[in-house]
């Protein structure tokens, strides 16, 4: 495997850092909410959150593709290239970055994080 690049390694700990944070900050809200009826103004919240979460994902992944696999996926559907590509593992340049079930988790944030709807109602 191909050694670590320090920076790379300092960008993508700062960028978990900011994840933790969108996280905490959903479940601050999820919490607020509880059993209710979410107003307006919590559903565009928590879309906001989780597009930022997504998005926050998605940029830890396109530095390592960008550093470590030299590219990110081109065309109409890099991004969930870009996310397929991080559970396989590239014979002496790095490992899987992602299990399996985690992309398969990850598949509905991606389907969303482009596409936000918030109810008027």
């Amino acid at each position: 495997m191909s050694p670590l690049n320090p920076l790379l390694k300092v960008e993508v700990e700062s960028d978990l850092a900011n994840l933790e944070r969108v996280v905490s900050k959903i479940r601050e809200l999820r919490k607020e909410i509880g059993t209710s009826e979410p107003s307006f103004r919590n559903k565009a919240a928590f879309g906001a959150l989780l597009h930022s979460f997504y998005n926050g994902v998605e940029n830890i992944l396109k530095r390592i593709a960008e550093e470590v696999d030299q590219g990110v996926p081109m065309g109409g559907s890099w991004h969930r290239v870009l996310l397929r590509r991080m559970e396989k593992e590239i014979g002496g340049i790095r490992p899987a970055v992602l299990h399996h079930d985690t992309v398969k988790t990850l598949e509905p944030y991606l389907a969303t994080s482009s596409d936000i709807r918030i109810p008027l109602r």
